[in-house]
């Protein structure tokens, strides 16, 4: 009998010292965890299953939870042993007998299969799901409220990583389940996890798919500043900044309205976590400040265009220097493609330098993105590789010529991946420049290459439809107009008929206030192809073509383009004469 009260005091006492080391606060945390796990060891060689059921449970159960504790400091090969332990002591704890052993057991089990990588983690995802779940059998708001809270907010947490189809129903799940986590934690009671509930269901709002999102947003800038109560720049400064770039992400993502007031918070937001941020200290935060900062300026409309997109440009190339090629490809990526979309867009300065460090920039992208990889991605940059090349100019022929085959190379590298069922705007967007670039290339077959034109412009107008995408549709009936009368050589009557069919129909939706351009271009090759059609009454289809030049001379007048004034003043010259001399 004295022995076995001396091995029970033994073991009483390295359970007890086993305690003590896995709640030290020790800055050599690692350490006290496995002299806690030798102690609870040791305590279980004493205690017997048969003589001290509880006692030994008790110890399988903290012992499990101090191999997880463990496994979280990177020796993930302890998890199996925190199973094996925690299911140990369920031998033991049930919920008639023991409930609240049995619901901490649970609620660790449910800990633990949250920490389950590889192939395995999605049965152990809703594995964990089940004991929380088990969990709220005995843990009560009104009996156990803080228990009942950490299992909702671990609820919420687990709702927002489990997969399922309706993604959005999930996601409500979670915001339940903070907000009933809230309903016990308070800002002065239990500070901390009511500042990461809050946090964490600013989160949920701003990714949640579904509803109307600028509510969704709105919430979660309230939350955001109601987690910034807690975390002050002073006292926290790490988590005052994170939550200052999650806030400036949502004032970003802001639609409706005051979208442009939005953009301006989101770039104070981001300014202030950069005073906490540093290149050396914290540099992926840093960096993805800067990424952010420059696709926030991309997106401003206000004030002036040109400084906005220079100061998006230095954030961009600010970012490169944390993302490199090797250390973090997707990143860098991501950040070349914005830098070569903001020198895309630079309205003033050296527009052929900035086009070329466009092409700089997709070009390396594609180091990355491949077609087996990314397959949308790259179709996108060898879009705008396309785009970016017909935009060049080049001191010689040949030389834009090159340029020419290279979009066309592109566009149709896009072409690859993108297909009128699955992303019919692109491909229809892509079809239409492919169009445009063959009907540019005069080297070659200059007759084929306007055929090919046409057949992408009929192409891209299978998903144009003149009621809901009828600016688009305007602008390719008028490309297919000037492709048809390209191809007539003035001479074939059919594509001359062709041709002014399309040109009215463009002229159906472009204006000469709003497409002055456009609608004056349009007006004047129509009375091109009029002034060379020899079918039906000659006399009125050149009266057809004087009213068309003179239409768009009023307008080129108005824009004071001199060079196409020249040329329609000719053009009516012309068929004046040839009214003058053969019908009057």
């Amino acid at each position: 009998m004295k022995d076995a009260n001396e091995r029970r005091a033994t073991a009483d006492s390295q359970f007890a010292l086993g305690m003590t080391y896995r709640n030290s606060n020790n800055d050599d945390s690692q350490a006290q965890l496995v002299q806690a796990i030798t102690c609870f060891q040791s305590a279980l060689d004493l205690y017997s299953l048969d003589t001290s059921p509880v006692e030994w449970a008790k110890t399988q159960q903290q012992l499990g939870i101090a191999y997880r504790d463990l496994a979280l400091r990177g020796e993930q090969q302890n998890l199996n042993k925190v199973f094996a332990a925690l299911q140990a002591s369920l031998e033991v704890f049930t919920r008639e007998e023991t409930p609240l052993d049995w619901a901490l057991t649970q609620y660790e089990l449910a800990l633990t299969y949250f920490h389950v990588l590889g192939s395995s983690r999605r049965v152990s995802l809703f594995k964990a799901l089940s004991c929380l779940q088990a969990c709220l059998d005995v843990y009560g708001y009104e009996t156990f409220p803080m228990q009942w809270a950490a299992v909702q907010y671990n609820l919420a947490n687990l709702y927002c990583l489990l997969p399922t189809d309706d993604r959005y129903a999930t996601l409500r799940k979670a915001i339940t389940a903070y907000e009933a986590a809230l309903r016990v934690y308070t800002s002065e009671g239990t500070p901390q996890e009511w500042a990461s509930a809050q946090y964490n269901l600013a989160n949920v709002h701003a990714f949640l798919p579904g509803g109307e999102r600028q509510t969704n947003l709105e919430r979660a800038i309230t939350h955001y500043q109601a987690a910034l109560q807690v975390n002050t720049r002073e006292q926290y400064p790490d988590l005052w900044a994170n939550i200052m770039q999650s806030m400036g992400n949502a004032y970003r993502n802001m639609p409706g309205d005051e979208s442009e007031e939005s953009l301006h918070y989101a770039v104070d937001c981001y300014e202030d976590a950069l005073t906490i941020y540093s290149r050396e200290h914290t540099p992926l935060d840093w960096a993805a400040i800067y990424t952010n900062l420059g696709i926030t300026y991309n997106l401003m409309s206000s004030n002036d265009e040109q400084s906005r997109l220079e100061q998006a440009v230095a954030c961009f190339r600010a970012a490169l220097q944390v993302y490199t090629q090797n250390a973090y490809p997707t990143e860098w990526a991501k950040t070349n493609n914005m830098l070569g979309l903001t020198y895309l867009d630079m309205p003033e300065g050296n527009e052929q330098e900035q086009l070329r460090q466009a092409i700089s920039c997709f070009e390396a992208v594609l180091h990355i993105y491949t077609f087996a990889q990314h397959p949308l991605a790259w179709a996108s940059v060898h879009y705008n590789l396309g785009h970016v090349y017909i935009l060049i100019q080049e001191p010689d022929e040949d030389a834009h010529q090159m340029n020419v085959q290279k979009a066309i190379a592109s566009f149709e590298s896009a072409l690859q991946v993108y297909n009128r069922k699955d992303t019919p705007y692109e491909w229809a967007k892509t079809q239409s420049d492919l169009g445009n670039a063959y009907k540019e290339l005069w080297s070659g077959e200059r007759f084929a290459h306007l055929q090919q034109a046409i057949s992408c412009y009929r192409a891209a107008l299978l998903v144009y439809a003149r009621e809901n995408m009828q600016d688009e549709w305007g602008a390719t009936q008028g490309n297919l107009g000037h492709a048809y009368w390209s191809i007539s050589n003035g001479e074939r009557q059919e594509d001359l008929e062709s041709a002014i069919a399309c040109f009215e129909e463009a002229l159906q939706i472009q204006t000469p206030d709003l497409t002055p351009h456009e609608w004056a271009f349009n007006q004047h090759y129509l009375g091109q192809a009029y002034a060379h059609l020899t079918r039906g009454e000659r006399e009125q289809n050149i009266r057809h073509a004087l009213s068309c030049y003179e239409l768009a001379l009023s307008v080129y007048r108005r824009l004071h383009m001199e060079m196409q004034m020249l040329t329609i003043q000719r053009d009516i010259a012309t068929a004046r004469k040839l009214l003058t001399t053969r019908y009057m």
